[in-house]
């Protein structure tokens, strides 16, 4: 993967492709969650891949324009969650979230979670998922006595070590009811299948006081480049003037990988559509021949298919400046 300058991603001008979605899901698998893209020059046969979840587990779509997705196969893995797709060379590797259930009448502090890392050559055959980390062993993976869960995990090579970003600790949203993160924390090792060291403090958490992020850090998309790392937040904060819950896309910029600063709002959500109850994650790819900035990202509205919301895929393009 080329690193470019993070300059090309702060002058970007960001706008929607269309007015509604690239990719509604099925009546029958109402979420369509968590999206992680692979551009035609990054994978095997030279197809746009879009991987992300429902209710059932995670699921495999092809595309020859990136517009329009066709499901591939039968579904990658049962009950996972949030993948993430990182290569190094010919090799492919995923990982994502699969939590457990082990309730025990209401002390949702026994819900667990854990994030899983497996590999493949060519995006269909994956090895089997080992387990990286244990949410049982990390201390702020619960938040005001919710369940162990942690989210998202992504895998970034940075200065020589492998970094696995996360979200950790759940909450719901006091009017929707929509889970996110509360906090994003920082791993790292010297070798890709771990032992992997987790900061004890997070890189973001809820900021009280803040204008951005005074309800939920929610979904976090690690972009690393060339002199720094960047990051898409799917951040949520309180609206006092229609007193409500509120999600926006915010671009991050970090020197070390720990420390975020904001640099601006990249798009916020509708008041109707498809993206009118939150926005839920993004992933991020530049088409250097293009000059453009493909931001796909995953959104719900308030039509219900209890006891589930309808989650689509959105698209927001942006155009950069002269590399």
């Amino acid at each position: 993967m080329r690193y470019y300058p993070s300059s090309l991603l702060e002058s970007a001008s960001w706008y929607s492709f269309n007015d509604t979605y690239v990719e509604k899901s099925k009546w029958y698998l109402p979420r369509q969650s968590d999206p992680s893209i692979l551009l035609p020059s990054e994978s095997p046969d030279g197809r746009w891949h879009l991987f992300c979840h429902t209710w059932l587990g995670i699921h495999h779509f092809v595309s020859t324009s990136g517009l329009n997705w066709k499901n591939d196969g039968p579904l990658v893995f049962f009950r996972g969650h949030s993948p993430f797709i990182y290569r190094e060379g010919k090799l492919y590797y995923m990982v994502f979230e699969r939590h457990d259930f082990k309730q025990s009448g209401k002390d949702v502090t026994k819900n667990t979670s854990s994030i899983f890392l497996s590999s493949s050559e060519d995006l269909v055959k994956w090895t089997d998922p080992v387990i990286i980390l244990d949410s049982n062993k990390i201390s702020l993976s619960s938040y005001r006595m919710g369940p162990c869960r942690l989210s998202r995990p992504q895998l970034v090579s940075w200065k020589g070590r492998y970094i696995l970003y996360f979200g950790a600790g759940e909450c719901r949203m006091f009017d929707t009811g929509q889970k996110t993160a509360v906090r994003f924390m920082y791993s790292e090792s010297d070798f890709i299948d771990g032992s992997y060291k987790v900061r004890s403090k997070p890189a973001l958490e809820v900021d009280p006081d803040g204008e951005y992020r005074n309800l939920a850090v929610g979904a976090v998309r690690i972009y690393p480049c060339a002199d720094a790392i960047c990051a898409v937040e799917c951040a949520y904060c309180y609206d006092k003037e229609k007193n409500r819950s509120r999600s926006m896309m915010l671009l991050l910029k970090s020197g070390d990988g720990i420390t975020f600063e904001t640099i601006r709002v990249m798009h916020t959500q509708s008041e109707e559509g498809f993206a009118s109850r939150a926005i839920t994650s993004a992933d991020l790819k530049y088409m250097e021949n293009e000059n453009t900035w493909y931001c796909y990202y995953s959104a719900n509205n308030k039509e219900r298919y209890y006891p589930f919301v309808r989650e689509s895929l959105g698209l927001l393009l942006g155009r950069s400046g002269v590399i």
